[in-house]
């Protein structure tokens, strides 16, 4: 069986952020990821909002970057998925479908992967016109015209901040009211900017190589329509990725992962970072951060051992 001092679950930016500075603490580090690096990163084609990568660069050199500072600072990649973790006195045994490994602390930062709706066309047009992150891709869609699928807080908020870069902004909701709070519902009405399509569903989104249209079915009376876009943000919620620590670390009732300040969760030696976090701001740079303070947090934890 392997041993490490720290593991890091999770190959996006928060555990490339964390590989990064625990190899620079000079801890025997193996970072852990199913398929390969980049996490959220993978699902877009560029990036203008992190520091030092801007005029629209693709999302892969950012990813590459990363990895390859991590491997300088000595970091080893395992393509494994881990599928538990438990503990063995001053161990922690993370199991993995190719093998077992023992390590002294661990970092989960698995990220969150957006629910889908699930319709045709949304996978074969994500990153073309498809997305889940307005703060990400919204300057893109300059004078074009935006979809908004959702009706909650996010959606609703999304939607405002896509009102600086479209010509127009509709938001499709399933119901006839909004499950947002009152300020947001009035904010979005008044806006001159943003229409709204109740008791709606998409039903297809279309187009070659990007998004031109989607299938719009009206829940009342059935009728089914065709509209013009040139691109279709979907908030209808994410879903970390946290199953294999339930009943492990605690979790809020989302399965979100409850942290301190300094990353640290219910479990001695076990640090989260990333979008599994309870947190308001989920960018590359806010992911990148937590994973530098939890690998410190990880080698503080490891000092305090010796």
């Amino acid at each position: 069986m392997k041993e490490f001092d720290v593991a890091i679950i999770g190959g996006g930016p928060a555990g490339l952020g964390a590989a990064i500075y625990s190899g620079r603490a000079m801890l025997k580090t193996v970072l852990f990821d199913k398929f390969g690096t980049g996490g959220q990163l993978n699902s877009y084609e560029k990036i203008a909002n992190y520091p030092g990568f801007f005029e629209d660069t693709p999302t892969y050199k950012l990813s590459e970057s990363l990895l390859a500072h991590a491997q300088r600072f000595g970091a080893e990649i395992i393509y494994d998925e881990i599928t538990s973790i438990s503990d063995d006195r001053e161990w922690k045994i993370l199991k993995g479908f190719a093998d077992s490994y023992r390590v002294h602390a661990s970092i989960v930062a698995t990220g969150v992967r957006y629910k889908n709706l699930g319709v045709e066309g949304e996978e074969r047009l994500r990153g073309r016109g498809v997305s889940y992150c307005a703060t990400c891709d919204g300057p893109f869609f300059v004078g074009k015209d935006i979809v908004v699928v959702g009706g909650g807080d996010s959606a609703l908020q999304e939607a405002q901040h896509l009102t600086q870069f479209g010509r127009e902004v509709t938001i499709i909701h399933r119901r006839d009211e909004f499950r947002a709070y009152p300020d947001l519902r009035e904010m979005v009405q008044k806006h001159p900017k943003i229409k709204c399509l109740m008791n709606s569903t998409v039903q297809s989104i279309e187009g070659k190589d990007f998004v031109e249209g989607i299938i719009v079915k009206n829940v009342v009376t059935g009728e089914v329509s065709k509209m013009k876009t040139n691109a279709v943000f979907i908030f209808v919620g994410l879903q970390p990725n946290t199953e294999f620590l339930s009943g492990y670390a605690d979790l809020d009732d989302y399965g979100y992962v409850k942290t301190g300040e300094d990353m640290s969760t219910s479990k001695k030696g076990v640090f989260a970072a990333g979008d599994i976090r309870i947190k308001d701001v989920r960018q590359v740079i806010t992911a990148v951060s937590d994973g530098a303070i939890a690998a410190q947090s990880a080698w503080k934890y490891m000092s305090c051992r010796k």
